[in-house]
């Protein structure tokens, strides 16, 4: 009942009503997790310490990630990388590694996946920081409690935090609230990240707010749900994984009555966040629907010998 009326409510009042509540449970909850797990807080990362270029580029699973040649891999490791969820399948690893905490009885196949996937790659990721969000509530089977132990060096615990928004419009309110209370500040640490469906927009966020003046979206298609580790040849033990259709178009772009689709949140992020701070957005492959409103990655880009 109390969220049928909070519903009814003026959106600048519903936007902030929901942001005081959730950032209470929230942050509640990951502290009680980390304390559990044994695990640090995000809070407690120095952001500043990771970064080592100008350049962050962030690695989505999109099918486009298989056409990125090993010339650009090569440029790629040279900047900072923020790889996102069921990246672990590739064999490039990223600076950060950011994943979000799946409950069992709504994903049980993904969830067993990514465990076994972690289990074989926690070595590689020893020294990777890696950052866990989407604390489940304590009651309820989570990956948290049952993540292989090699994979809790660098682990720290966040949480994201959202806006309610049912058209382009809230969105543009609720990020511009989001910006008045400091969510994009620049900053060596913080306990969230600000988040608006899926994980691009979180990892956009933390490189607003650790300085970078370039951010290239990799394989961050948005179209059918093919993903990279589906190629047969490459990723043999990976490729039948479908825990959502290949033919459906993706989740996150679809328009629901509480979700503004994906593309349009990142013009908006793009819009309001991005662009007065001078910094630029690009995409590494005309593959994603982003492009051409968000441009391809100049050449130049790749061609560079050093930072």
């Amino acid at each position: 009942m109390f969220k049928s009326l909070a519903k009814q409510l003026p959106h600048p009042l519903l936007c902030r009503l929901y942001h005081h509540v959730h950032l209470r449970e929230q942050a509640t909850r990951a502290a009680e997790a980390a304390l559990r797990a044994g695990l640090p807080l995000m809070e407690s990362l120095d952001f500043q310490r990771l970064k080592t270029s100008e350049t962050i580029f962030v690695l989505g699973s999109a099918w486009s990630i298989n056409d990125i040649s090993e010339e650009r891999w090569r440029v790629i490791g040279r900047h900072d990388t923020f790889g996102m969820n069921f990246w672990p399948a590739h064999p490039f690893i990223p600076g950060l590694l950011s994943f979000e905490i799946m409950a069992y009885r709504d994903h049980p196949v993904a969830y067993d996946a990514f465990l076994q996937l972690l289990e074989q790659r926690y070595e590689a990721y020893a020294n990777t920081v890696k950052i866990v969000t989407e604390v489940r509530p304590l009651g309820s089977r989570q990956m948290l409690f049952e993540l292989p132990e090699g994979i809790k060096k660098n682990l720290y615990v966040g949480f994201s935090m959202p806006v309610v928004a049912r058209n382009e419009e809230e969105l543009r309110a609720g990020i511009r609230y989001m910006r008045s209370i400091g969510a994009f500040r620049p900053c060596t640490n913080a306990p969230w990240l600000f988040k608006y469906g899926g994980s691009v927009i979180a990892m956009m966020t933390l490189a607003v707010r650790m300085g970078y003046k370039r951010i290239v979206l990799c394989g961050v298609d948005l179209n059918k749900q093919d993903y990279f580790y589906q190629h047969r040849e490459r990723y043999p033990e990976c490729a039948d994984w479908e825990f959502v259709s290949r033919k459906a178009v993706h989740l996150t772009t679809r328009r629901l009555p509480w979700l503004v689709p994906a593309q349009s949140a990142i013009y908006i992020f793009k819009e309001l966040i991005l662009d007065p701070e001078g910094i630029e957005l690009f995409v590494e492959s005309r593959q994603s629907t982003l492009y051409p409103r968000v441009p391809l990655a100049p050449p130049s880009l790749f061609e560079e010998a050093s930072i």
